[in-house]
């Protein structure tokens, strides 16, 4: 099975920054929220997203609620391992700033290119991974 692009984000940031490796496990664990919020735009993922949040027994009583309870799970296992929240905290910034904004274009191209892309269930266009990328370095909200 393909996996989103929470994968396609992964494969594609893991090995393109000269300051170090974003080892894939932990880059998928920090991109998670990002897209999950990105993807809940879409009404039939928010539904998904909701219901896994209800078999967790998260609360909420709306879908919104519901996919909100479920980012703020995963964002609290996060933290409990130590998993940074955005790309610029990782290993304590070895990725930066000027070099992620140089290569961002074409990474973004690549991981839209990428196999686990097609089976996302929202589209995602170069500028929007771009948006989206910016919002997994920074750690800012996705409202797009």
């Amino acid at each position: 099975a393909l996996l989103g692009i929470v994968h396609s984000m992964a494969h594609k940031t893991g090995a393109a920054y000269s300051g170090g490796h974003i080892v894939h496990g932990c880059a998928n664990a920090m991109y998670l929220p990002k897209v999950i919020r990105f993807n809940a735009k879409e009404p039939a993922a928010a539904e998904r997203y909701a219901q896994i949040a209800r078999i967790l027994h998260l609360p909420g009583k709306t879908n919104g609620e519901l996919v909100d309870a479920l980012i703020e799970k995963i964002r609290e296992m996060n933290r409990t391992l130590d998993i940074p929240s955005c790309i610029k905290d990782y290993e304590g910034g070895i990725i930066g700033e000027h070099e992620f904004l140089e290569k961002l274009p074409k990474v973004a191209k690549l991981a839209v290119g990428d196999a686990c892309t097609g089976s996302n269930p929202r589209g995602i266009d170069p500028a929007q991974m771009e948006q989206l990328l910016k919002c997994c370095f920074y750690d800012t909200e996705v409202d797009f």
